[in-house]
Order: C-alpha cells, then sequence, then structure tokens
C-alpha cells in the first residue's frame, strides 16, 4: 500500500519551488515513487506518492523542512495537504 501526498500552497509560484528544490541537492530521495508538481489557478499543487508514510515523514523532517530553512522560505499556515494511505493503483 503507498501513501499520497498532496501539497496546494496558494500564491506559491515555481520560483519558490525551484529555489527550495536547489537546497534539497541532487540526492535520491528514499521511498518516494512519484513526484509531480505545476501551479493551477495561482496555486502550487504537489503530489508525491510514497512506499509508506514513515518514508514521507523521514523526508519532511530530515531533508524538506531544512531545506525550506535554507532557502529562506516559511511554508504558509493556509496551505492545504490532503494525505491518504492508498487503497490500491492501476497501472
Amino acid at each position: 500500500m503507498s501513501y499520497v501526498h498532496i501539497t496546494r500552497s496558494a500564491g506559491t509560484d515555481m520560483d519558490t519551488y525551484e529555489r527550495v528544490d536547489r537546497e534539497l541537492g541532487a540526492a535520491p530521495v528514499e521511498g518516494q515513487t512519484s513526484h509531480h508538481v505545476g501551479v493551477v489557478d495561482g496555486t502550487l499543487v504537489i503530489v508525491d506518492v510514497w512506499r509508506s508514510r514513515a518514508d514521507a515523514d523521514r523526508f519532511a523532517a530530515e531533508r524538506l523542512f531544512p531545506a525550506f530553512e535554507r532557502a529562506g522560505f516559511t511554508p504558509d499556515a493556509a496551505t492545504d495537504i490532503t494525505a491518504f494511505e492508498a487503497a490500491g493503483a492501476r497501472a
């Protein structure tokens, strides 16, 4: 079973995303099976699929939040997050 994490950040643009992404570096992200990003009506939308919630939580604590800090970015408290254990997927 996989873990899906969808983040919607109103007012955040691709420039900010790319700044944080540079801070993450090129090292592979353990446990992440796919990562998709785009802007919809002025809202940055990120969809990540993970092997498990533990993988997602570890990435956030060890790499993502430190990258936010290094990039000088503070996520807005109004950021909408939807996360769930996926019951199944079709190929």
